[in-house]
C-alpha cells in the first residue's frame, strides 16, 4: 500500500472547518484561555490536553482547524507509547510505526476516537501543519523542542513534541528520543 496521503481533498476541508464537531477540547481550551476555567478544575486528562493545545498554539497551529485537535490525539498517543518503551529499539519501532500513514497507531486514533477515515484524518493534520509552517511564531519554543534545523513532517515532529511535553510533565528528560529521531530521520520519517 502506498504511504502517501492525498493532501487536499474536499471532504477534509469541510471536516477541518468544524473542530467542535470532532473534539470537545476546543470549547474547554477557549474557556481555559479566557480564564473561565482553571487548570486545576479540569481532570488530569483534560489538563494534559490543555497543555498540548497551548504548546501547539505557541508553535503556530491554528486553533480553529480540526487538524490541530487530531494532531493533539497523535501527541497523546505518542506520549502513552513513550511511557511504555525504554530501550532504543522501542523508539525506532515507534518512529517506524508513526512514519506509516496506514499503521494501527493512526487507525485507532482516526476511527476509534474521531470516527473519520485515515485520508481525511491525515489531510486535516497536513492542512494544520501547513498553516503552522507559514505562521510559526515561537522560534525559542521550536528550538527547545528540537524542531529547528531539523526537517521532517508532522509525524516526526509529533514524537518530538510528545517527548518535550512528557519530560516537562514528568520532570525527567529522555534525551534518547531526540537523538534517535535525528539519527534516523531520513530512514523512517
Amino acid at each position: 500500500m502506498q504511504n502517501k496521503i492525498k493532501e487536499n481533498t474536499s471532504g477534509a476541508f469541510l471536516v477541518n472547518s468544524f473542530p467542535e464537531t470532532y473534539d470537545s477540547a476546543i470549547l474547554k481550551y477557549k474557556n481555559y484561555k479566557a480564564g473561565k476555567t482553571k487548570l486545576e478544575d479540569l481532570t488530569e486528562e483534560e489538563q494534559l490536553e490543555m497543555n498540548i493545545l497551548s504548546v501547539l498554539e505557541s508553535l503556530g497551529y491554528p486553533m480553529k482547524q480540526t487538524g490541530t485537535y487530531f494532531y493533539k490525539g497523535i501527541i497523546i498517543r505518542a506520549m502513552d507509547q513513550l511511557q511504555q518503551i525504554t530501550p532504543e529499539q522501542g523508539y525506532i519501532e515507534l518512529m517506524a510505526t508513526m512514519a506509516n500513514n496506514y499503521s494501527q497507531f493512526y487507525l485507532d486514533i482516526a476511527r476509534n476516537e474521531y470516527d473519520v477515515g485515515l485520508t481525511t484524518f491525515h489531510s486535516c493534520i497536513y492542512m494544520s501543519n501547513q498553516y503552522k509552517q507559514t505562521h510559526s511564531n515561537n522560534k525559542d519554543l521550536e528550538q527547545e523542542i528540537g524542531l529547528t534545523g531539523f526537517t521532517t513532517d508532522y509525524k516526526g515532529e509529533a514524537l518530538l513534541i510528545a517527548n518535550y511535553i512528557y519530560k516537562k510533565e514528568n520532570k525527567k528528560e529522555n534525551p534518547q528520543v531526540q537523538k534517535i529521531i535525528k539519527k534516523s530521520n531520513s530512514e523512517y520519517v
